[in-house]
C-alpha cells in the first residue's frame, strides 16, 4: 500500500490557485508563474520564498495537462487570426505573456503567411468597415484607411492593396 504524502497547507493553497486561474483563463507557463508570485505575495508576505513550490505548481499543473505553451500559442494565433491580428500583433502580445519566442516563430512558420496576413488584414477592414467594406455614402479617406492597417502591424503595400481591392475579391478571400 503506497502512502500519498500530504501536501503542505501552502502547497494546496497554490495548487488550488492555480487550478482556479486555469479554470477560468488559458494562459502560458510564465504568465501563470507571475500570477501565482504575485498571489503568494498577498496571502504569503513578500518574504516567503516560494520559487520552489511554484515550480512544484507548475509541474503539476504540467503533468495533469492543464498548461501548454505550445497549444496557448496556437490557440492565440488562430484567435487573432479570426480578429485581424497581424503576425507582429500577435507575436508581441505572446511575447508579453512570456512565450518564448522560437515557439512563436515556429507556428507562425507552420501556417501560410502571406495568405494568412492577407485574410488577417482584409477581416480588420472588414471589422473597421474601411476598404470595400466602407458605406458608399461616406466619402474614401484612402490614407487614413491604409494608416489604420498600418497600426494593426500590417505591410503598407498590403494595407493599400487592401484598401483599393475590388470588393468581390476581397470577399473571395475571406470565403476560402
Amino acid at each position: 500500500m503506497s502512502i500519498i504524502p500530504s501536501l503542505s497547507r501552502e502547497e494546496s493553497w497554490m495548487r488550488k490557485s492555480a487550478l482556479h486561474y486555469l479554470g477560468q483563463r488559458s494562459t502560458s507557463v510564465a504568465n501563470l508563474r507571475q500570477v501565482l508570485q504575485r498571489r503568494a505575495r498577498r496571502k504569503l508576505g513578500p518574504e516567503a520564498d516560494v520559487a520552489d513550490l511554484i515550480e512544484r505548481t507548475i509541474g503539476y499543473c504540467r503533468q495533469l495537462g492543464f498548461i501548454d505553451d505550445a497549444s496557448f500559442v496556437e490557440a492565440r494565433l488562430h484567435a487573432g487570426r479570426s480578429r485581424g491580428l497581424s503576425a507582429r500583433r500577435i507575436g508581441a502580445a505572446l511575447a508579453a505573456k512570456g512565450v518564448d519566442r522560437t515557439l512563436v516563430a515556429e507556428a507562425l512558420a507552420g501556417e501560410e503567411s502571406d495568405a494568412a496576413e492577407e485574410r488577417a488584414a482584409a477581416r480588420l477592414a472588414q471589422r473597421r468597415r474601411i476598404g470595400p467594406w466602407r458605406r458608399t455614402d461616406k466619402e474614401a479617406e484612402i490614407e487614413r484607411e491604409i494608416a489604420i492597417l498600418a497600426r494593426g502591424g500590417f505591410a503598407v503595400s498590403l494595407a493599400r492593396r487592401i484598401i483599393i481591392a475590388d470588393p468581390d475579391e476581397i470577399r473571395a478571400l475571406l470565403e476560402i
